[in-house]
């Protein structure tokens, strides 16, 4: 069997890909190891802008909630920030979106395949020309003219392929999904800092409606499970009679994205790459545009019968996703290292579009220019972001 192009991993990059190839005409097939999508533990959030870069209407069936704003919280809670104002965005029913996305793919034409998990690619004179996966116990050999690893953190496109994963890093993350909590303010998304609440990460309480909330924490270094825990206990203002009804972890990139997007016929996206915003993890979006991009990229590689125009994909990306992961993961380098002290003077200072700004690799020296202003801080903080 040969297809022009196959794409592993059925997530917000693999389908995106899959879809902008098949648009185009082009023979796609999809395989993703898992029985279902989106049984991966994750936050869920958002911004409004998500949908655009899907190109899907925002239908009310894929939402849980919808966000107006934020409240990050320094070790020291009562100098917590608010964002507001325009700052939007959703909760998703992650899985019914992914349907949504592999109804796109399937309407555009893609063969999808579950439980189909690739077991090796066979690499001849440096370009990839077939692979073997193993569904319901058959060993299945495929051939293709352009291979996508969108298949996450792990890749095993990337391992077999011979991409440099150099710098690659994840934080390890367990989220718990809970019932009866009373969280205030169900609209606004609540993030903790601090080496005493989650150390090099932070925790996360996103209400999904009014009977259900994400809970979750990526910390490096340390179990994550015990400071989940000891967050939980310490508020039992919002978790005095709640229930964890269901329980997941895995890894986040949080170390930028990787140096080789495209080796040969093979192109990387979405966590396989490390795309996604190191300091707040988020990387629904950042995925989603990689691997509409990379689509883009390999249909016209394949109309022009030229693998070289697969370079067209990091350029293009790295015009805007890449340079807020690189600048976002300048912060992370220098938010990790500040004691908690330190955590509390930015929560007085700092304003939500300061926070915005940092967080999601945007107009980083503005707020650097500020922090300059304060002596206490210039040195050690705002001297290390410019």
């Amino acid at each position: 069997m040969e297809y022009d192009a196959v794409v592993v991993g059925a997530g917000p990059a693999g389908l995106m890909a899959a879809r902008k190839i098949a648009k185009k005409g082009f023979s796609v097939l999809v395989l993703e190891k898992e029985r279902d999508l989106g049984t991966r533990a994750c936050a869920e959030a958002v911004s409004a802008s998500a949908f655009q870069t899907a190109e899907i209407p925002p239908s009310p069936s894929l939402i849980s909630n919808t966000i107006d704003g934020a409240y990050v919280f320094p070790p020291d809670e009562s100098k917590m920030v608010k964002i507001s104002g325009e700052y939007r965005g959703y909760i998703l029913n992650k899985p019914l979106f992914l349907y949504a996305l592999a109804s796109e793919a399937a309407s555009a034409g893609c063969d999808i395949q579950m439980r189909s998990e690739v077991k090796s690619v066979n690499v001849e004179g440096g370009e990839a020309r077939s692979l073997v996966y193993e569904k319901k116990g058959e060993l299945i050999t495929v051939g293709f003219k352009y291979l996508v690893g969108a298949d996450g953190v792990g890749s095993i496109v990337a391992r077999t392929c011979g991409f440099d994963m150099g710098g690659y890093e994840i934080i390890p993350t367990i989220q718990y999904v809970m019932v009866n909590c009373k969280i205030p303010e169900r609209n606004m998304i609540r993030v903790y800092l601090g080496n005493e609440v989650a150390p090099l990460g932070y925790v996360w309480v996103f209400a999904k409606n009014e009977y259900m909330a994400n809970v979750g924490i990526g910390v490096r270094g340390k179990p994550a499970k015990p400071y989940l825990d000891r967050f939980i206990e310490r508020h039992p203002e919002f978790f005095g009679n709640a229930k964890v009804i269901k329980e997941g972890g895995g890894g986040v990139p949080v170390g930028g994205q990787i140096r080789e997007l495209v080796k040969g016929n093979v192109i990387l996206c979405g966590d396989a790459a490390g795309q996604v915003i190191p300091i707040t993890g988020g990387g629904i979006r950042s995925s989603m545009a990689a691997g509409s991009i990379a689509g883009e990229a390999v249909a016209h590689a394949i109309e022009e019968g030229d693998p070289t125009l697969l370079r067209e994909y990091p350029l293009r990306y790295s015009e805007h996703w890449g340079s807020r992961i690189s600048k976002s993961l300048k912060v992370l380098r220098v938010i990790e290292t500040l004691p908690d002290d330190d955590l509390n003077t930015l929560g007085e200072l700092l304003s939500g579009d300061d926070i915005i700004d940092l967080a999601n690799g945007l107009d980083v020296k503005r707020v650097a220019a500020k922090l300059m202003l304060h002596p206490m801080v210039a040195v050690r903080i705002a001297s290390r972001l410019i």
